[in-house]
């Protein structure tokens, strides 16, 4: 979240949001402790058991699909 304001994707138009760490029941063994940071690409290779899955997952949903259809080019995971 640090970098994404510090240096966002568009020049002179930051980012600015507000996260709410809730557990979810597909992931029972979610860290809420203050200090825990992770990825979102991380996340998501965790809660679909690895490479496999989630790309099975990104096929099912067509994410990049149905970004590209509101303008979003690009879903930089590691941000």
């Amino acid at each position: 979240m640090q970098e994404v304001r510090e240096r966002p994707m568009r020049s002179g138009k930051p980012v600015q949001f507000s996260v709410l760490r809730v557990p979810f029941f597909l992931e029972p063994d979610y860290d809420t402790s203050e200090d825990f940071q992770e990825t979102n690409r991380e996340r998501l290779l965790r809660k679909w058991s690895g490479a496999a899955g989630f790309a099975a997952q990104k096929r099912r949903h067509g994410l990049k699909e149905r970004g590209r259809e509101v303008g979003i080019e690009h879903f930089d995971l590691d941000r």
